[in-house]
C-alpha cells in the first residue's frame, strides 16, 4: 500500500472512531434538567436510554457517557435511584466510595 492511501485509511478511520465516541455520548448539559426525585422514566426522558445499567435490592444505577462539551472529553456519570426515584447523580468520578455505600453492584468499583 503506498504511503498517500495508507494515510487516506488512517484518516477515515480516525475520523470514524470520533463520529463513533461523539455519537455514542449524550451532552452534559443535560444533567442541568435533573432533580432529586424524579422517576427512572423521566430520568431516561432527560438523558436518554443509559449506557450501562446495573442494580442490587431496591439500588438502580444508570450510567451515561456525556461529552463534555466546553471540553470535549467524555465523562462516565451515574444516576443512583432508590425505591423508584433519584436518590443522587453526579459525574461518577465526584462520588468515590459513596455512590455506591453498601449497595455496590458486582463489579463496581470507585474511581
Amino acid at each position: 500500500m503506498n504511503a498517500s492511501i495508507r494515510r487516506i485509511t488512517v484518516l477515515a478511520a480516525t475520523c470514524a472512531a470520533a463520529a463513533w465516541m461523539v455519537g455514542c455520548a449524550s451532552s452534559s448539559a443535560k444533567l442541568n434538567h435533573l432533580s432529586l426525585g424524579m422517576s427512572r422514566d423521566e430520568v431516561v426522558k432527560t438523558l436518554g436510554r443509559p449506557h450501562g445499567v446495573s442494580a442490587q435490592g431496591d439500588v438502580e444505577f444508570l450510567t451515561y457517557n456525556l461529552l463534555n462539551k466546553g471540553v470535549g472529553d467524555i465523562k462516565e456519570f451515574v444516576v443512583r435511584i432508590q425505591k423508584g426515584s433519584v436518590e443522587s447523580f453526579g459525574e461518577r468520578s465526584n462520588f468515590g466510595s459513596s455512590l455506591f455505600g453498601t449497595n455496590a453492584p458486582a463489579g463496581a468499583t470507585a474511581k
